[in-house]
């Protein structure tokens, strides 16, 4: 009887494994975190040679963007924009790092803008 309980819990935990690896490892309730690529539109200033070059990154994860400013040398302003009605939805100035929750915007596609002093990055994301 133990045997057969045993094979049963068995089968069960691992029908349950393939189900959610299936669903790419992910839930329902889950959305896995995607990277919004920025490019630089505008570089403009005084021209230094260096390894390192001042950029800020972007994520989206459940409808929250994620923007890291941390290696810029001064603060930024972020625009999100909707494309299709060109409304601006969201837009703060700051430096280190911002979250951004979009929940209460619709489906679509969005535009991010960083500016930071001569530099200006921005990407493109969907909802």
């Amino acid at each position: 009887m133990k045997k057969n309980i045993l094979i049963l819990a068995t089968l069960f935990v691992f029908a349950i494994t393939n189900a959610v690896y299936a669903n790419g490892g992910n839930t329902e309730e889950e959305e896995e975190l995607r990277n919004i690529d920025l490019i630089i539109l505008q570089e403009s200033g005084l021209t230094v040679f260096s390894l390192f070059q001042p950029t800020a990154y972007a994520t989206l994860c459940n409808k929250v963007v994620s923007v890291d400013l941390s290696e810029l040398p001064e603060g930024a302003t972020v625009t999100i924009t909707r494309t299709a009605t060109v409304e601006e939805v969201y837009s703060q100035t700051g430096m280190g790092s911002m979250e951004i929750d979009l929940s209460a915007c619709g489906k679509g596609q969005y535009q991010i803008d960083v500016v930071s002093g001569g530099l200006w990055l921005q990407g493109y994301f969907s909802l």
